[in-house]
């Protein structure tokens, strides 16, 4: 008898204070950057303008993905066969006492 396909778990997305801020320090910069200083420098609907505002939505866009990437990549687990080498002696495995 064929078993039935499961139906894929959808990801839970749990608020997150520190990825909310650093999420909107991105937006915050981007929008400033474009609106504020590239508009008042050259002009947006200049070539300057539109060239420099180009470069800096890859850039922000390169930051964004890099970003996600590195906060939904399982950092992985020390493999259950590991035991550290007592007997090393480049790393001491006790404390010194003080006199």
């Amino acid at each position: 008898m064929a078993e039935k396909a499961k139906p894929q778990q959808q990801q839970r997305f749990a608020f997150s204070l520190p990825v909310t801020v650093v999420v909107s320090s991105i937006i915050y910069i981007y929008i400033s950057t474009i609106f504020v200083f590239i508009d008042r420098w050259f002009g947006l609907f200049s070539s300057p303008g539109i060239a420099n505002a180009v470069v800096f939505t890859a850039i922000a866009s390169m930051c964004i993905f890099s970003y996600r990437t590195a906060i939904s990549t399982d950092p992985g687990r020390v493999p259950s066969t590991y035991t550290p080498d007592i007997e090393d002696n480049q790393t001491p495995m006790h404390e010194i006492k003080r006199k």
